[in-house]
């Protein structure tokens, strides 16, 4: 056998061996793009910054903080990372300015990015999220583009999240009871709230996890007390109903894929178990009986139905009848049951489910650590609709304006930080801040940094000159924050004066990004918008939130599909105003 080590064909086929696995090590290297900053030692390794990266998540729990991080020992508001062998690199930039003018006004330069269809591609395929922007895309969004119209969110979908608040602060107040001054843990409970409202927003049923647990917990007489008054009440929990458990089985899909370097892959193997294939089953009946009820209650034997909302309970129901009414226009036969129809459905219901549950998690810490404002919007609230009032109606909250409040939510938004960036891809070589950006390449525009919630100072820096025309020509439209409080959570930042003294609330006093913007901008935000501003005010009319024990505080947090904390637990006062009226 020895002899056939020193045959020529053997040096042949060694060389070509050897040949090719250079070749391919060297296109697994990453290819830097010219005049982008970059660490010039992952430039050498196959897998580039991923190493860095999953250390820092595996310590830390997070990744888009260590994204914004980079920019900052780079020294350059925009930087490029190399995240997977055999791609491209990826951009980012730390700059509110920019990442507006991207946004706003250079479509023809950017658009959907490839990570946002690894992301959600294996969830919602046919969804218009995932679809470049382009007719598909707006056919998808047209749809449920009713849901986010005023007659429906004020009409529809108010009274419903109204209906949720109250089981929820009676939830709480079970809860509270129990613990008898512990504090218990809340973060289960505003993710069973969301999924509660979006999923009777969406389909018109009752998921009723909030209910169950509160009757569950009312049949216990006495719970097991810690030892400490600085330890937290562990308090059992009823097994959720299958229709909980299969959508959290799914959504959790999008936690693994959004953290992976592999997105695709990961989702994919998680799809080929038995219990996501079950879950998916089980989402797919439940919108076919959503869809099957709707057509019963909205439609004639001619699938003729009226334009106004009598009968509308649901956004299911919105999309049967504009189905059947552009049907009708176009001389065609409908189609309820298309695959994009279904995708557009449980999209509407993931998309409004684990952003505002992870938006609403911050907001208790944020007001928990701010008694100043809590108080201020007690006595707001107490003084708009009357202290000796019972717990304001949908109708009143739709229909009141409250500066202060707005204030509050928005503040909420901007410090929870539950989404760190907005992904585009450019679909043509363009400039980004003096920079060559090649086509196909993702950029990323992080919305947890510099200018939003830290000094702005980096993106000082630029040039004016090295921005785009449109950056430069809209320069004063949204000022900056002030750098020595925007770390701080301080409503009163959005708040201006009139030329009367009066206090009105300005959606542009500052930079934040935290639904994106244009016209790939987040279809839901009118609703979470709602629902946060609901919530808000219906915990504030009924409790204070007290201050935790100092070792369950604490803003760390973890990366999913949103930013959440890692502690959240709450300890409540009763204001005696919270009787339903």
């Amino acid at each position: 056998m020895l002899h056939l080590l020193y045959i020529p064909v053997t040096y042949a086929v060694l060389g070509v061996v050897f040949f090719a696995v250079y070749v391919v090590y060297r296109a697994a290297l990453p290819r830097p793009i010219a005049g982008i900053t970059y660490h010039k030692d992952s430039a050498t390794r196959i897998l580039g910054d991923a190493p860095a990266m999953i250390k820092h998540k595996q310590r830390y729990g997070t990744v888009f903080d260590w994204m914004t991080q980079q920019a900052v020992e780079l020294n350059s508001p925009i930087f490029q990372l190399f995240l997977r062998p055999f791609s491209k690199p990826a951009v980012f930039i730390t700059d509110p300015r920019e990442a507006q003018d991207v946004l706003l006004r250079r479509a023809k330069d950017f658009d959907r990015s490839q990570f946002f269809e690894d992301v959600f591609g294996g969830t919602v395929p046919y969804n218009h999220v995932i679809q470049p922007t382009n007719d598909k895309f707006r056919q998808g969004r047209r749809l449920l583009a009713d849901t986010m119209a005023a007659p429906f969110l004020n009409r529809v979908a108010a009274p419903l999240l109204h209906r949720h608040s109250l089981n929820l602060m009676e939830l709480w107040r079970v809860k509270n009871d129990a613990a008898a001054g512990h504090a218990f843990w809340a973060a289960d409970d505003l993710n069973n709230f969301a999924l509660d409202s979006i999923w009777d927003v969406a389909f018109g049923s009752r998921l009723n996890s909030l209910p169950e647990e509160t009757a569950f917990l009312k049949t216990i007489s006495k719970f097991d007390m810690p030892t400490s008054k600085e330890d937290p009440i562990s308090l059992p929990k009823p097994q959720l109903n299958a229709a909980v458990n299969s959508m959290k089985i799914l959504t959790h899909g999008l936690d693994v894929a959004v953290t992976s370097p592999m997105p695709s892959l990961s989702h994919w193997m998680l799809r080929m178990t038995l219990s996501y294939r079950r879950a998916r089953t089980y989402k797919e009946r439940l919108i076919q009986e959503r869809l099957d009820d709707a057509k019963v209650r909205l439609l004639d034997r001619n699938h003729e139905t009226t334009d106004d909302l009598k009968g509308i309970t649901c956004a299911t129901d919105h999309m049967v009848r504009r189905e059947a009414q552009a049907a009708s226009k176009e001389n065609r036969a409908p189609n309820y049951e298309s695959k994009q129809a279904k995708d557009e459905l449980f999209g509407f219901m993931v998309g409004g489910f684990d952003t505002t549950a992870t938006t609403l998690m911050w907001s208790t810490k944020l007001m928990a650590d701010s008694p100043h404002v809590q108080s201020k919007l007690h006595r707001v609230l107490f003084d708009t609709f009357g202290e000796d009032n019972g717990v304001p109606t949908a109708e009143q909250l739709i229909t009141t304006r409250i500066p202060y409040l707005d204030a509050v939510v928005e503040e909420i938004v901007r410090c929870a930080q539950t989404s760190s960036s907005a992904t585009r891809r450019a679909v043509r070589d363009t400039q980004l801040l003096g920079c060559h950006i090649p086509k196909g390449v993702d950029v990323y525009m992080m919305a947890n940094g510099p200018g939003y919630i830290v000094s702005n100072d980096l993106n000082e820096k630029i040039p004016e000159n090295v921005r785009s025309t449109s950056s430069q020509e809209n320069k004063h439209r949204v000022p900056s924050w002030e750098s020595s409080d925007i770390g701080v959570f301080k409503p009163e930042r959005w708040i201006k004066l009139d030329k009367d003294g009066n206090e009105t609330f300005d959606i542009h006093a500052g930079p934040s990004m935290q639904f994106g913007a244009g016209l790939r901008g987040c279809f839901g935000k009118k609703l979470a918008y709602l629902e946060i501003r609901i919530l808000v005010t219906v915990l504030m009319w009924t409790y204070e939130l007290q201050p935790v024990p100092k070792r369950l505080r604490g803003h760390e947090a973890f990366d999913s599909l949103t930013h959440k904390p890692k502690k959240c637990y709450l300890l409540l006062k009763e204001t005696g105003k919270h009787e339903a009226s």
